[in-house]
């Protein structure tokens, strides 16, 4: 192989292993953003939970107020 073909393929390797390290990066440390998406739709959640409990309970009042009115 000629000096100049090597050079290019030793240069072709590197960018490989660049890419391939960036890649490993992205897997294996997650995205903050995710992370902060998911926290986030794990509170909207459980608010939806709580509202929906009080507004069950606030139906349960109106009705009895309702009867006894």
């Amino acid at each position: 192989m000629a000096g100049s073909e090597r050079q290019e393929t030793e240069s072709a390797l590197d960018r490989l292993d660049a890419v391939l390290a960036r890649l490993e990066k992205a897997v294996v440390r997650p995205n903050a953003a995710e992370s902060e998406l998911r926290i986030l739709r794990q509170a909207h959640e459980a608010m939806r939970a709580k509202v929906g409990h009080a507004l069950a309970d606030l139906d349960g009042l109106l009705e009895e107020f309702g009867e006894h009115g």
